[in-house]
């Protein structure tokens, strides 16, 4: 898939993430709160990030219990710009973390088809980490049984094209 790197405001894709996935947080009477003090700027194929987050988001709403809150955190630490997704899930046991990126992965089946059988395919992750990775970046999970899950996105900062471009242009061809 060829990539179209551009500057992307993480605050501002975080509120259109958040508006667009609003409908499914209010079918849950759940809150979706975006928290960004100022812009911060990622160069990402803007589509790609964006699906990445919509992603994650999903899960968090579908695995967050009815008047959860969901954050989306924006922030930026020296050379790092992180997206981080924080819920109160049911979090993730520890048998299960190192495989949630892995395609085709589903922690509990019985789970995913919670909800009226609208269980996924085990791919949103693992597309979620396909996107961060493809733009120099890596994804993290921080997750306890009964406490939620916190799912951080973590992209080089940056407010040019890096250096590194070409790079990550030759390792979007090689999927």
């Amino acid at each position: 898939m060829p990539l179209t790197p551009e500057p992307v405001d993480l605050a501002a894709l975080a509120r259109e993430v958040a508006h667009h996935l609003g409908v499914l947080a209010e079918e849950k009477h759940q809150a979706l709160a975006v928290e960004a003090t100022q812009p911060v700027s990622v160069w990402v194929d803007r589509l790609v990030l964006r699906q990445a987050l919509i992603n994650v988001v999903d899960n968090a709403i579908k695995y967050s219990a009815d008047k959860a809150t969901i954050r989306v955190v924006v922030s930026e630490h020296q050379q790092d710009a992180t997206l981080a997704v924080i819920d109160t899930g049911p979090g993730i046991a520890p048998q299960h973390r190192a495989h949630v990126f892995d395609r085709f992965y589903r922690v509990d089946t019985a789970r995913a088809r919670e909800g009226g059988g609208t269980g996924g395919t085990g791919l949103g992750l693992s597309i979620a980490r396909w996107a961060v990775e493809v733009h120099g970046g890596r994804i993290e999970l921080e997750s306890e049984e009964g406490q939620g899950s916190t799912f951080r996105m973590v992209l080089p900062a940056s407010t040019s094209q890096p250096s590194s471009g070409r790079a990550m242009l030759d390792h979007a061809r090689r999927g």
